[in-house]
């Protein structure tokens, strides 16, 4: 029997400055606000959720120290070049494109509070 049944709800990254975070995930990366919702400057705020599908994205403001590189979050999206492009024209530095053990390409970035990323292209 599995301890855990349900699938992953929610990750929290800790970061020091939201208004750098909303504007990659949110503007960038183009995952929607789910809380709150409806602001234009997102940079006092403590705690901000975005959507990722069955999972959200939190980011909980506060944090004093940079975040060690021992996790990554995948995304998937259908054209990795065209979004690893995107994400450099964002000014977010992005390593070269591999090719993973199932053939897929990704390629890997930091995001502005340095936690560790990476897109999963499905093409």
């Amino acid at each position: 029997m599995a301890l855990i049944s349900k699938p992953l709800t929610q990750i929290i990254l800790y970061i020091k400055d939201m208004g750098a975070e909303v504007h990659f995930y949110h503007d960038v990366l183009g995952l929607p606000i789910r809380y709150p919702t409806g602001l234009s400057d997102y940079s006092r705020e403590m705690w901000v959720e975005l959507e990722t599908g069955d999972c959200t994205l939190a980011l909980h403001g506060g944090e004093q120290e940079q975040p060690d590189t021992q996790h990554e979050i995948l995304f998937e999206v259908e054209d990795g070049e065209a979004a690893r492009g995107a994400i450099i024209a964002a000014g977010i530095e992005m390593m070269p494109t591999h090719i993973l053990e199932d053939g897929a390409p990704v390629a890997e970035g930091t995001d502005p509070a340095g936690h560790r990323f990476a897109i999963r292209g499905s093409d």
